[in-house]
């Protein structure tokens, strides 16, 4: 009996070393590794190992935002089916334990059944769901013999539940629930290193990544810094707009075409790379809609015609746009950074602009300065010295052109109309550069003056062909880029030495007169055309319709009907210079007629209508009535 005793209690020993043995190994197994899903891995594994009478296992961990138990880990059942399981505080074994934080074990198929009832029916359902391979093994007779759970417990907090089960062994002992609970102390010790680790791991893993970024932002910035000194450099050297424009293209490594606000190309590079006439864009309504919201937008091949999506960036400061800049985007989009870098060209180029817009407005100043200074005939050493200053030779030949403008047909107001003028005056501009660099254009109003420079030794005929030629190329640029607008040309004669300056411009300016008063539309007239117009429109005009009505007061005067046959009559033998036959063919009436309402005139009038001096006058007369309109009424009213 003594030595049965004595080997029982060898065989306990033993069985303590050989459960010790294997805490220790778990303890340093667990905490082998610091990697959460390894460690979770590891604790299950164990906790099977060292506790003899355990089956199978669920490892939980509490999730405290949404306050469930999820499982992590299992060992015995199907785990596609139990990661489903997601219980409650309170709900089922493992939710008891969470709610007590006290270890304890669930000693018979009773109490495991009426606990494992307390589940929702879709945990329930999962949970069953994951113990089919197990049932279906053991047959029908399978029964849950017992339940252990033990709170993983870190300074007081419970962080989850190891729930491991008896499926053949009967009940567990308090030694099986001391060894669960050692290792889920040590398993709360390992998961919370692990924790720890991975949060490190992960604060490591941002600040590189925020350390990356920060370091692309100081590239980027350092780059958006050098574009604005090298620009700014461009600025100060006084570089040429093309020079701009390769430095923005080398800047964003991308084809680049720079528009004014008027949507004439300042510079394009590289030059000939773009599949369409960037005079003439295809994205003219994006590049409108730019204009108006100045925000940038993108070009999509599809809707505009362009072969690639473009960039088009508003050229801005706080209170004005200057112009836009078309980015081509052929190969790859633009990037943020490369967005924000286009931004800056813009911020940038738009002070360059606003300079060249402040100088530009000072030279239309001085120019209209210099065109007041002209037509009050100020001092000629003075005028000599301004029209240095702007790049005339006071020695060379000059002619006045007007060119009237009238927008009223195009419907536009305020901002859009100053607009509208700026941008006829810039192809007046362009146009005259062209054909000749040494002019001038000047706005006055809605007309536009031209003093045109020709060379000193060009006789009258050359200057009026050239001139006429000049008008002729300005008026059809004009017609064609501004739809809607009519556009009348009066040419002037040559004049020298800025002597007869004031005739040529009132000479240019009759002629246009006269088109209107004509209501000749989109025409070009010079001086030699006026002819006797010329004389009449200077002179006043009471004094020329006191002639008029004097030497035909007696046939107006005459009783209707028969006057206005009479005046008919008069109108068709000036016309047709005195030809009877013509006069008569063109009232269709018989030449007799024609004839003896003829002389009925020269009886009215008591003048002989085919004397030279008389014919003249008469002649005049009608001319001067229908300079002012008044010949038509005339013959309407009789």
């Amino acid at each position: 009996m003594l030595e049965s005793t004595e080997e029982s209690s060898v065989s306990e020993l033993q069985r303590r070393l050989t459960q010790n043995e294997l805490l220790i190994d778990a303890a340093q197994y667990l905490t082998s590794s610091l990697t959460l899903d390894d460690v979770i891995t590891r604790i299950l594994d164990r906790a099977l190992n060292v506790i003899e009478a355990a089956d199978a296992g669920v490892l939980f961990i509490y999730d405290k935002q949404l306050d469930r138990l999820k499982p992590m880990a299992c060992s015995g059942f199907v785990w596609d089916k139990m990661k489903n399981v997601i219980l409650q505080p309170g709900e089922s074994m493992t939710g008891i334990t969470l709610k007590s934080r006290t270890p304890q074990i669930f000693h018979n198929f009773e109490t495991v059944r009426r606990n494992t009832d307390l589940m929702s029916p879709s945990n329930k359902i999962s949970y069953e769901e994951s113990l089919q391979p197990i049932i279906q093994s053991a047959g029908e007779q399978f029964k849950i013999q017992s339940v252990m759970c033990a709170p993983l417990l870190i300074r007081g907090e419970c962080i989850g539940v190891m729930t491991i089960d008896n499926f053949t062994r009967g009940s567990f002992t308090d030694n099986d629930l001391s060894l669960l609970i050692t290792l889920s102390n040590l398993a709360a010790i390992a998961l919370e290193n692990a924790r720890l680790y991975e949060e490190e791991k992960s604060k490591k893993e941002k600040l590189e990544e925020l350390n990356g970024v920060i370091q692309f932002q100081n590239r980027q910035l350092n780059r958006i810094n050098m574009t604005h000194e090298r620009l700014m450099n461009l600025i100060l050297s006084g570089k040429s707009t093309p020079d701009f424009g390769t430095a923005v293209y080398n800047m964003l490594e991308r084809p680049v075409i720079l528009y004014d606000s008027l949507l004439n190309v300042l510079t394009d590079h590289p030059q000939a790379h773009f599949g369409f006439d960037i005079d003439t864009p295809p994205f003219i309504e994006e590049f409108q809609q730019v204009l108006k919201t100045w925000e940038p937008c993108r070009v999509q091949p599809d809707k505009s015609g362009v072969s690639a999506p473009f960039m088009l960036f508003p050229i801005l400061t706080s209170n004005a746009i200057f112009g836009v800049l078309a980015v081509s985007e052929s190969g790859s989009l633009l990037s943020e950074q490369d967005i924000v870098l286009a931004e800056q060209c813009c911020l940038v180029l738009a002070m360059e602009l606003m300079k060249r817009e402040a100088v530009y407005e000072t030279e239309q100043r001085v120019k209209g300065e210099f065109l007041d200074e002209l037509m009050s005939e100020k001092n000629a050493g003075t005028l000599r010295e301004r029209a240095k200053t702007l790049g005339l030779n006071a020695d060379d030949s000059f002619v006045f052109m007007i060119a009237d403008v009238d927008f009223s047909a195009s419907s536009l107001q305020g901002d859009q109309l100053k607009t509208a003028q700026r941008h006829v005056q810039n192809t007046i501009e362009t146009e005259l550069m062209n054909i000749n660099p040494y002019s001038l254009a000047i706005c006055k109003l809605n007309a536009f003056v031209i003093i045109l420079a020709l060379p000193k030794e060009i006789d009258h005929g050359a200057a009026l062909k050239r001139s006429r030629s000049t008008a002729a190329q300005i008026h059809q640029r004009l017609l064609k880029l501004h739809q809607g607008i009519r556009c009348s040309i009066g040419i002037g004669r040559v004049c020298r030495h800025f002597e007869g300056f004031m005739q040529s411009y009132q000479d240019a300016k009759q002629s246009v007169a006269y088109s209107k008063r004509k209501k000749e539309i989109n025409i070009i007239k010079d001086y030699v055309e006026m002819g006797a117009a010329q004389f009449i429109l200077d002179q006043p005009q009471a004094h020329l319709l006191e002639f008029v009505y004097g030497l035909l007061q007696p046939l107006l005067d005459y009783p209707s009907p028969k006057r206005a046959e009479l005046l008919k009559a008069l109108d068709a033998y000036i016309l047709c210079g005195k030809r009877h036959k013509e006069a008569s063919h063109l009232l269709d009436i018989h030449p007799n007629t024609f004839a003896y309402r003829m002389k009925r005139i020269e009886e009215i009038l008591d003048l002989q209508l085919d004397q030279y001096s008389v014919f003249f006058d008469l002649q005049f007369a009608w001319q001067v009535l229908d300079m002012f309109d008044l010949k038509n009424q005339l013959l309407e009213r009789t």
